[in-house]
């Protein structure tokens, strides 16, 4: 039967909330935070839930350092942990709620024997911790609690391992650190030294705590860390017996092996030390006469034998009924142990790589193959689970498989889990999440191939819509985070970039939020980039920067805030170039940052495309001031067909766009072969447009100018771009259609063909591009080129027309004085 626990009391009149808990009275203080009395709404069940209190990354790490460890351990005398969230801003653990004392308070009223036991019961937990390599390090009467059991006797249960350390892993306290209690510490902790600590330091805990216990006060009750150290080498605190005269000599002896000041000294596990408590404990129990009880009821069952059949065949049907109705019930337990224990192990894994996100910049890949590893040896279990169990296993996976940004393998788990009937508003969430960002992708490859938006993701959309409203306000997310993908789903960006500035706000420890509010001020960057309005865009980019880079300074090594951070940092920079305002320094903070991504993860296709596009930018601004771009252009390539795998994200791909036309941009104009660099960049054409910058246009253009070059007629490829241009909108698009024009009027008057309308077509395209944007140096320059081109077809109107194109290289020079267009404007004055 399903146990039931009755609401308590107070929860008609307690109001705070934490998450899916109703906070209820304090229980008591600890190092890292407060420990409440809590209900848990989802399980209907109470708690003890343990809130962080210091609000500070490294409170934070050791907050679930010592989660994740607890996590680890299954034993009877352990206090569970139940959960651990991070949801709201305010990390929490909960766990079991022990209802007793714990053995400092409980200590006077104790019997010898219950201590004894307790104590041999506590050392066996200490032990199974030791076992997978786990030591405690602060072992006292007060991490102990006590709860009576119906039986009869006290279980003891250790809490509070806000200090325990991994032998097998890395520490979050500094080596040289003094951690733990000093009245009950080992003299290896007093003096700091990590290297010493190890299971020898416990059994040390347990000696003092059985010190306390016994004789009311710990060993050692020095404030000096000197003096205190000097008595514990010394042992110079005073012996049982001088405390308690009577006390049994082999209690004595126990306590004073274990509280030998050299670890190699003391008991050689915590189970020998409980081994020695239970033969003490036997010695002090009555002893009963086992053999005259025995004959007696021999005798009985010789005088009434059938009595005994009777009673022994309804003793037999009475155990058997049971047994064969609770097979069944044995089975669901032990599958939902299994699923209990699965689900544990991996919020353990999780909670692990969220708290290495939060350490400065490192190599997450040993934490990610860790988290990776365990989800596929739990991938197994889900074939021999079914209905809810399997649900919630499922949705675990699906869970982790996000915080891995693996959307594809997170998307079946979670229908899954709900197809099993696990319908949680968090899962509902999620997978509205996800069905966001794969309409997006979507949207992004048809955009790249020039097509409007599939059906497909409108009904992604759609779908995530209604799982929005199904999560709405019972999803355990920031409710400012949940709010702005819900109007990313109706496509109001303007609201979503306002709703997640505001969850930023209420939630500065959710990392999400901070990665949703900067990524959707950039995406509002690039719109006013596509308009023409330079100023907002790099205040909208400033912004975006602002708000990851304060993200970070909470989550150093958290991959999403690094490549929103680049991304905002790529936008101010590739304004900068366009006006030729880049210096070499803000290209440098660029690498670094571009570098710290690669640390994380080298990979990652995200940073690898990071990277890549800062090198393109950085191969853009040496050319633009005559500097050698080649060695630039090289090490991005072989980094692009080295380190990069098949098959290449969206984002790789527009890089090799990228790279490659560069590559022939450069070649064309040092008189080198295009035509290798040209083919490898249309082997995958498309649009760039949520770069800020489309450059399809620019290589088509390059590729009639190599057609021109070579004799060959170059109409065909200038109408496709036209075409493709032409009609799109936008200042960038209508420069980019206009380039076209005009080389085709180059083309017509050198084939004596009357230029006038393909210079016409270019100059109504560039009045709209400059009505759009008034500071593109581009659009300048291309009308001084128009200017030009048309006074060689209108003598009678060429010095009025010469003067307007140098009015135009005045005002581009005034822009951008580094600008392609503007270069070759000036040429073509010259040669007049």
């Amino acid at each position: 039967m399903t146990a039931t626990f009755p609401q308590p009391a107070w929860i008609a009149t307690e109001g705070r909330r934490e998450g899916r808990y109703v906070i209820g009275p304090l229980l008591g203080h600890g190092a890292m935070g407060d420990v409440y009395e809590a209900w848990d709404i989802v399980l209907a069940r109470p708690v003890a839930l343990k809130i962080l209190q210091m609000q500070e990354p490294a409170a934070m790490v050791r907050f679930m350092h010592e989660a994740q460890l607890h996590a680890r351990l299954d034993n009877p005398s352990i206090c569970r942990i139940y959960d651990v969230d991070a949801s709201g801003g305010t990390p929490r653990i909960a766990m079991q709620l022990i209802r007793g004392p714990n053995l400092e308070q409980a200590a006077k009223d104790l019997r010898l024997d219950e201590i004894i036991d307790i104590l041999a019961q506590v050392a066996d937990a200490v032990h199974a911790a030791h076992q997978i390599n786990l030591v405690h390090r602060d072992l006292k009467p007060s991490n102990i609690l006590l709860q009576w059991q119906e039986h009869g006797g006290w279980t003891p249960y250790i809490c509070d391992f806000g200090l325990a350390m991994a032998l097998d892993g890395p520490t979050v306290t500094q080596p040289l650190a003094i951690t733990g209690t000093p009245a009950y510490m080992a003299p290896e902790q007093v003096r700091g030294d990590r290297s010493l600590v190890g299971p020898a330091t416990d059994v040390y805990g347990l000696g003092s705590t059985l010190y306390f216990l016994l004789l009311g006060r710990p060993p050692c009750v020095s404030t000096s860390t000197e003096e205190m150290l000097r008595i514990k080498r010394e042992r110079g605190f005073p012996t049982p017996r001088a405390l308690q005269p009577d006390l049994r000599p082999d209690l004595e002896a126990i306590l004073l092996r274990c509280l030998e000041p050299e670890p190699g000294d003391r008991y050689p596990s915590a189970a020998a030390l409980a081994q020695e408590l239970r033969r003490i404990h036997e010695d002090m129990a009555p002893r009963r006469d086992v053999a005259g009880r025995l004959a007696r009821v021999r005798a009985w069952c010789v005088r009434h034998p059938w009595p005994l059949a009777g009673g022994l065949a309804a003793l037999l049907l009475a155990a058997a009924l049971p047994a064969v109705a609770s097979r069944y019930n044995q089975l669901g337990r032990r599958r939902d142990e299994a699923v209990q224990a699965a689900t544990l192990a991996l919020t353990s894994l999780e909670l692990g790589l969220r708290s290495e996100r939060l350490l400065p910049v490192h190599d997450l890949r040993p934490g990610t193959d860790r988290v990776r590893q365990g989800i596929a040896g739990l991938r197994g279990d889900l074939e021999s689970l079914n209905g809810t169990a399997l649900g919630a296993l499922a949705f675990t996976l699906g869970r982790m498989d996000c915080l891995l940004d693996d959307p594809r393998r997170a998307e079946p788990e979670l229908e899954r889990a709900r197809r099993q009937g696990y319908r949680s508003a968090d899962a509902a969430f999620l997978l509205a999440r996800i069905q966001c960002a794969q309409a997006q992708e979507t949207v992004r490859e048809a955009a790249f191939r020039g097509q409007p938006a599939p059906a497909a993701a409108q009904e992604r959309l759609e779908r995530a819509r209604q799982l929005f409203r199904e999560a709405r306000f019972q999803t355990l997310e920031p409710l400012g985070y949940a709010a702005a993908l819900e109007a990313l789903a109706d496509g109001d960006l303007d609201r979503a970039a306002t709703l997640a500035q505001e969850g930023w706000k209420d939630s500065p420890w959710d990392l999400g939020s901070a990665v949703l509010a900067s990524e959707c001020l950039t995406a509002q960057a690039l719109r006013q980039v596509q308009a023409g309005d330079t100023d907002g865009a790099a205040d909208r980019f400033r912004m975006a920067l602002d708000l990851a880079q304060a993200g970070l300074s909470r989550g150093p090594s958290d991959p999403r805030l690094h490549h929103a951070a680049l991304a905002a940092a790529l936008g101010l920079a590739a304004g900068a170039l366009e006006r030729g305002a880049l210096t070499p320094a803000a290209l440098a903070s660029l690498d670094q940052q571009a570098d710290q991504q690669l640390i994380l993860d080298p990979d990652s296709a995200q940073a690898q495309s990071d990277w890549l596009r800062v090198r393109a930018l950085e191969a853009q601004s040496l050319a633009a001031r005559d500097k050698d771009d080649q060695p630039v252009l090289d090490q991005a390539l072989q980094f692009y067909w080295t380190r990069t795998r098949e098959p290449r994200t969206l984002d790789l791909r527009l890089n090799h766009l990228e790279l490659y036309w560069l590559q022939a941009e450069r070649d064309f104009e040092h008189g080198a072969d295009p035509t290798r660099a040209l083919q490898q960049a249309l082997k995958d054409p498309g649009h760039s447009l949520d770069r800020g910058r489309d450059v399809l246009g620019d290589l088509l253009n390059l590729k009639a100018r190599l057609e021109d070059a070579r004799g060959q007629d170059p109409r065909p490829t200038l109408a496709d771009v036209r075409e493709r241009f032409g009609r799109t909108g936008g200042w960038n698009a209508w420069e980019v259609a206009a380039k076209a024009s005009l080389i085709q009027a180059q083309w017509e008057l050198r084939h004596r063909i009357d230029p006038l309308d393909s210079i016409r077509q270019a100059q109504a395209l560039l009045q709209r591009a400059m009505e759009a944007k008034p500071t593109s140096a581009s659009a300048h320059a291309l009308q001084g080129l128009a200017d030009v081109l048309e006074a060689r077809v209108r003598p009678a109107d060429r010095t009025l027309l010469l003067a307007g194109a140098r009015e135009r290289l005045r005002w581009s020079q005034r822009l951008n004085p580094a600008n392609a267009d503007l270069a070759r404007l000036r040429e073509a004055l010259a040669r007049i």
